[in-house]
């Protein structure tokens, strides 16, 4: 029975484990999609700087730039939002899982009390048993 509470925490800490990198990976994604969008900010006010500059030269194609600037921005806003709502459900499961695996951990360890406590009990009727012995033959019944 031990052997089979170990097997089964192991197998929760293993799932608790994989749930936690599974985590980290999505949160790599989100790390990255904020850097993309922060990147589009930075690209922007290099354009628009350059367009300050040289209004005759760039001028006209600025426009097109902004508009496809702020296309990115929107979609990008979009799967960031998307990757969020995806963390937040995902955060539940690992939550889930710990649950799972500090369950386990509980019952494995009232169940090494109990049989500790078992194990005491008996040793504590040897020594009645021993005591009473040694009671009756000190009290010259034996």
């Amino acid at each position: 029975m031990a052997k089979d509470f170990k097997t089964l925490l192991r197998m929760r800490k293993w799932t608790l484990d994989d749930k936690r990198r599974e985590l980290g990976e999505m949160m790599g994604v989100l790390e990255k999609l904020i850097s993309e969008k922060e990147a589009l900010a930075q690209a922007l006010i290099a354009e628009q700087k350059i367009a300050s500059e040289n209004p005759e030269l760039v001028g006209f194609a600025y426009a097109s730039f902004a508009n496809a600037v702020i296309a990115e921005r929107e979609a990008l806003d979009g799967h960031i939002a998307e990757q969020e709502r995806k963390i937040d459900a995902f955060r539940e499961e690992v939550a889930d899982a710990f649950k799972d695996m500090k369950t386990v951990e509980i019952a494995e360890r009232n169940r090494v009390e109990a049989e500790r406590a078992e194990e005491d009990r008996k040793e504590q009727e040897e020594l009645d048993e021993i005591g009473m012995r040694s009671a009756t033959r000190d009290d010259g019944l034996i």
